[in-house]
């Protein structure tokens, strides 16, 4: 149970972070990360109704803090995304591949936001050569599942202020 604790408070904090308001969003959005998840519920442990790739362009039905309920076109599915995950840019994928060279994973957008980057993480471990990042690459390498994160908030008795029930 504790290796979902940590996790658990850095998706807490980044929600948190991103629960400002998003009133004016446009009435379509492309989806600008690899794959992410439409999801039942607006919630990172919500159950997965369809997956959705890169520069897809979805309806935006409403808004509950940081997420969005979309829909496919002509009703294919509807659910909950979070934000970032969006763009209100067209974009087009590259001819004769799935995804865009440019599109990016939703961790990397994740740490762009904070602005954290791959390039700022060299920088730092060549300037702290002494500095052992073991645990962080440890870290790293967690894997929580939505079920995982839903009865951690259930066993520790959270009720989160978005996304309803766990």
């Amino acid at each position: 149970m504790k290796r979902l604790f940590i996790p658990t408070l850095i998706l807490l904090f980044i929600i948190s972070l991103a629960a400002t308001a998003f009133t004016a969003l446009p009435k379509e959005m492309s989806v600008q990360v690899d794959e992410t998840k439409l999801r039942a519920t607006p919630a990172y442990y919500g159950a997965v109704v369809a997956t959705v790739n890169y520069a897809e362009r979805l309806i935006i039905i409403d808004t509950k803090g940081p997420w969005v309920k979309a829909s496919l076109p002509h009703g294919r599915a509807a659910g909950w995304l979070h934000i970032s995950a969006l763009t209100g840019k067209r974009l087009a994928p590259k001819a004769g591949s799935k995804n865009a060279p440019t599109s990016v994973s939703s961790g990397e957008l994740s740490a762009a936001e904070k602005g954290f980057t791959e390039q700022i993480e060299a920088d730092y471990r060549e300037k702290n050569r002494d500095v052992s990042f073991s645990w962080v690459d440890k870290m790293e390498r967690i894997n929580v599942t939505p079920e995982q994160s839903a009865a951690f908030l259930r066993e520790g008795q959270v009720t989160p202020e978005l996304g309803g029930e766990p």
